[in-house]
């Protein structure tokens, strides 16, 4: 049911407004980043479309009639998703839902494309599907979901409806979250914060590792804060430096979440502007002690290091080099 998804609440209301002056587009682009609830949005529209008990113009999904549970269980005849077959989606993939979308519906009232990724297509895909787009039939939609729309064809992006959609809010993603996933307060409280709006990641964050990784990242930014060590420094960046490029990558996205609640917070921010929630005495008590000036120089350096990384240096001769020029 719409009544059930979070956020993005104008977008409810479009799609809804649609269905009900039976105007819904023959061609529907749904952007917005990664986990924001996009593919839900287009499956409810699906489901709201064809639903067996939206004929009492409730122009909704019950989510209980046998429709409604086929869509969900992705066995509906006329609900399909087209997802890239390996890098892309291919010609073939194209040219195959151009000839299955000229078919009517076959148990329901609207037949629904759903092409997932479609930034995706190849551009020979892409132009096997414009055919289709020109000319499209009456009982039949395609939602190209995507995160970069901008990479679609202009030809299809003319020819589409757009609706673009928001990460949520942190009181909506508490919400949320408070509702299906039980959990200490805290741990919601941290983890609406961190998936940055996007449900979709929420799910597949491990709270306890980003916990552990976590810490490190503050020791880290402690013994840069005394500059006494020059030992452990070396040793640390002979740590961070010897890990798997995605682990350091996925550090340093923490490292400047940790930094940007350092600013915040030297700069007199509320905590509760702040992701890292859960640690903010010891983060209010570290901005305090490196302060404004010297917060912003390390956030230079570090955006420095990570550039240079991607020329492939070596990354522990790089992390020693910054390290022991921020230790002192």
């Amino acid at each position: 049911m719409f009544a059930t998804l979070v956020g993005n609440e104008r977008n409810k209301e479009i799609l809804r407004r649609l269905l009900r002056n039976d105007r819904l587009a023959a061609t529907l682009i749904f952007a917005g980043p990664d986990g924001v609830g996009k593919r839900q949005f287009a499956l409810t529209l699906a489901k709201a479309a064809n639903c067996a008990r939206a004929l009492d113009g409730a122009f909704d999904s019950c989510d209980e009639c046998p429709a409604c549970k086929r869509v969900d269980a992705g066995s509906h005849g006329d609900v399909r998703t087209i997802r890239p077959d390996g890098t892309y989606i291919k010609v073939a993939q194209a040219r195959e839902l151009s000839a299955e979308i000229q078919f009517r519906p076959f148990e329901g009232r609207h037949r629904f494309f759903i092409i997932d990724e479609a930034d995706r297509l190849r551009e020979e895909a892409a132009n096997a599907l414009l055919k289709t787009l020109e000319e499209p039939p009456a009982n039949s939609s395609v939602i190209l979901i995507t995160a970069r729309p901008d990479s679609l064809l202009p030809t299809i992006r003319s020819r589409s409806q757009r609706l673009t959609f928001a990460p949520l809010s942190i009181s909506e993603m508490e919400t949320y979250l408070a509702a299906n996933y039980r959990r200490p307060p805290e741990d919601t409280a941290l983890l609406a914060r961190v998936c940055e709006g996007r449900i979709g990641q929420a799910m597949a964050i491990d709270l306890s590792e980003y916990r552990r990784e976590r810490r490190e990242l503050i020791e880290l930014l402690e013994l840069l804060a005394s500059g006494e060590d020059r030992y452990r420094l070396l040793k640390a960046a002979e740590y961070f430096g010897k890990q798997e490029r995605d682990a350091f990558e996925r550090k340093f996205d923490l490292l400047a979440r940790l930094l940007r609640d350092l600013i915040l917070l030297e700069a007199g921010r509320p905590v509760v502007d702040i992701v890292n929630i859960d640690e903010a005495q010891r983060l209010t008590g570290l901005s305090s002690q490196i302060g404004g000036r010297r917060l912003m120089e390390w956030v230079e350096k570090f955006r420095d290091l990570r550039a240079n990384l991607v020329i492939n240096i070596n990354r522990q001769v790089a992390m020693e080099a910054v390290l022991l020029g921020m230790g002192r």
